[in-house]
């Protein structure tokens, strides 16, 4: 039963996602909440030679050493106009860790599952795509963020060649 007559019921909780937003340049994107595992100022990132440039590098977290991907170099964003809050996003990987160094966090935004859209299909066949979808939200259009295309070798600002 909806709390207001003539209001829509909320979606049942199984149809709910949680998604963490943050900004790389003038864009917001987002990753389901599950993913994040904790969001901490940038440490001292120590680099790796011959990385690849959206490499930023490895950090000592409590023992664990977990790569850092600067998601502006990797996505080709230019940087925000204001002075960035950068932070760190631990996320979960399979069974790794990975940091992903954002220009800033903005909420948590709950949305029902079916106010989540597929990006359009315009990359060649093959291509892993860095957003997978976006939903409205009060700040505009959030894109949904791939993290395992983002975490795949291949030139930054493009999208890797490969299977699916």
């Amino acid at each position: 039963m909806s709390p207001h007559p003539g209001a829509p019921a909320p979606p049942p909780p199984e149809r709910i996602v949680q998604l963490c937003t943050f900004r790389v340049g003038a864009q917001q994107y987002a990753l389901d909440i599950m993913r994040i595992q904790e969001v901490l100022q940038p440490p001292e990132v120590t680099p790796v030679p011959d990385a690849p440039p959206f490499f930023e590098g490895m950090v000592n977290l409590r023992g664990s050493l977990v790569p850092v991907v600067d998601l502006r170099r990797r996505l080709g964003a230019m940087a925000p106009s204001a002075p960035p809050k950068r932070k760190l996003l631990v996320c979960a990987f399979g069974q790794r860790r990975v940091g992903l160094l954002v220009d800033g966090v903005t909420s948590v935004l709950t949305v029902g599952r079916d106010e989540l859209k597929p990006a359009p299909p315009l990359l060649a066949p093959g291509a892993h795509p860095f957003v997978v979808g976006a939903c409205a939200s009060a700040s505009g259009l959030t894109l949904l963020l791939n993290l395992k295309s983002v975490l795949a070798p291949g030139p930054a600002g493009q999208a890797p060649r490969g299977t699916p």
